[in-house]
């Protein structure tokens, strides 16, 4: 077991314990972080171990890295015809063609709450050090391809979300969180990276919810039910307040006061206020208590973890930032996190895991943050 004492912006404790199962979507993170992770010059022995047993424990592991593997070969002609003309067109006339080229990247760096994401500017910090004329040759191809996988992944990663925001009446950006007052009185808060549309009638009062998660404070009428439509599963209330979260097919619904009824496959179940069902793998599971004050802690700018693997915190943390944190390795992913984020300055989760956890982390154009 691990521990740090508590910090204002990251997380206030981590614990190691066995990995718990990690999802598709995790699969996937972690085989372009290691494909990615093994093209740089300075990977170690000990790192191409990792990543064998990492290969070898899941049949899974070992498509998704073949996946992967596949996509860059697609990209890697590309992205050399785009270095031989940034060089030609930048080179001056003066320079030797022996000479390597150094390519300038955009650094980011955690800024404080109220001002997000700064850009900082030209840097060349992400040049690994100790690189000879080869080395700098190697590392500008490999930025050149990871800059083309980066941002064709980016695009597969937010297409289905350009098509939800163009389908919703109201919609968030990631690090984002807007309150929109109805025309009946209730109150609607939307957090990150949330889209859902508002469709009233006579009869009911409709919210479709797209993704993302939104809090509900639904004026009381009788003769109006207020619905809130997760795809798989419907939350039905009167007058009441509560959370509903939907992650592609999953759903959680958790009641902040009064009672809700949650209704999927024919079946229904009444929620209460401190309680939480979730909708997950087809099936409705069964109601537990929660706290209020950690379950809906995101309405005052803060994420609550409780004993959750890191692949968890990770998937969690990345909506409220434009790109991801990745954990290479499996073991890594599964350790177990405890903990209080500041989700106005999302970035600083990553000092805190580097501390903690006594990881590395690599930044690569586009956003993509590796955890090792």
């Amino acid at each position: 077991m691990a521990s740090c004492c508590p910090s204002p912006n990251g997380l206030m404790h981590v614990m190691s314990q066995d990995p718990n199962p990690i999802d598709i979507d995790s699969i996937s993170d972690q085989a372009t972080a290691w494909f990615t992770r093994l093209q740089a010059d300075d990977v170690s022995t000990d790192e191409r171990d990792q990543f064998q047993q990492w290969y070898r424990t899941d049949p899974q592991h070992a498509e998704a890295y073949e996946q992967t593997r596949k996509l860059w070969n697609l990209l890697q002609l590309p992205a050399a015809q785009i270095q031989s003309r940034i060089i030609s067109e930048e080179a001056p006339l003066t320079q030797r063609p022996s000479e390597p080229s150094y390519p300038v990247t955009t650094a980011w760096r955690a800024c404080p709450a109220s001002s997000g994401m700064q850009e900082v500017g030209e840097s060349k910090e992400l040049l690994p050090r100790g690189l000879g004329e080869g080395g700098l040759k190697s590392h500008f191809r490999f930025a050149a391809i990871s800059a083309l996988t980066v941002l064709l992944a980016v695009t597969v990663w937010q297409l289905p979300e350009h098509l939800q925001n163009w389908q919703s009446d109201y919609h968030t950006a990631p690090g984002q969180q807007v309150i929109i007052n109805l025309k009946d009185g209730s109150r609607l808060t939307l957090s990150t990276d949330t889209a859902l549309t508002v469709q009233f009638s006579e009869q009911q009062r409709r919210i479709e919810l797209l993704r993302g998660e939104a809090y509900f404070e639904v004026a009381p009428n009788k003769s109006r039910p207020f619905i809130v439509d997760g795809g798989p599963a419907d939350a039905r209330a009167v007058g009441t307040a509560f959370s509903v979260k939907k992650k592609k097919d999953d759903v959680r619904v958790a009641v902040s006061e009064g009672i809700v009824e949650v209704s999927a496959d024919s079946t229904s179940t009444r929620v209460h206020a401190a309680q939480q069902i979730d909708y997950q793998h087809g099936q409705m599971q069964a109601v537990f208590n929660v706290n209020n004050d950690d379950t809906f802690a995101w309405r005052r700018g803060q994420v609550v973890f409780s004993r959750q693997p890191l692949s968890e915190v990770l998937e969690e943390v990345n909506r409220y930032r434009s790109g991801r944190i990745v954990a290479v390795n499996s073991a890594l992913a599964g350790r177990i996190v405890s903990g209080v984020f500041n989700s106005r300055d999302a970035n600083s989760v990553v000092d805190a895991l580097k501390a903690t956890l006594h990881a590395e982390a690599v930044n690569v154009p586009g956003g993509l943050v590796l955890l090792y």
